[in-house]
């Protein structure tokens, strides 16, 4: 296989997890309002939101160090392509 053909491959796939990743971001934020509205929950709404927003760092984490590795297959891809 080519690695231009690798790289046509691996492509679809890193977009689909970069979208996934973008809507799990959003539906974190859609779950913090929700919560907010429920008012015997209140007094908790401060702790889950801290939750969600180290699931927020987490997940940012995690996407930074895909990106990282997108970048670095696809700079020794282009290093390999004629």
């Amino acid at each position: 296989m080519t690695p231009e053909r690798r790289l046509d491959q691996l492509e679809p796939l890193v977009a689909d997890v970069l979208q996934k990743v973008d809507r799990l971001i959003e539906g974190q934020g859609q779950i913090i309002t929700e919560i907010s509205k429920i008012p015997s929950i209140d007094r908790n709404t401060s702790i889950t939101a801290e939750a969600i927003a180290n699931l927020t760092t987490s997940t940012q984490r995690q996407y930074d160090e895909l990106k990282a590795g997108q970048d670095a297959i696809m700079q020794y891809l282009r290093e390999k392509l004629p």
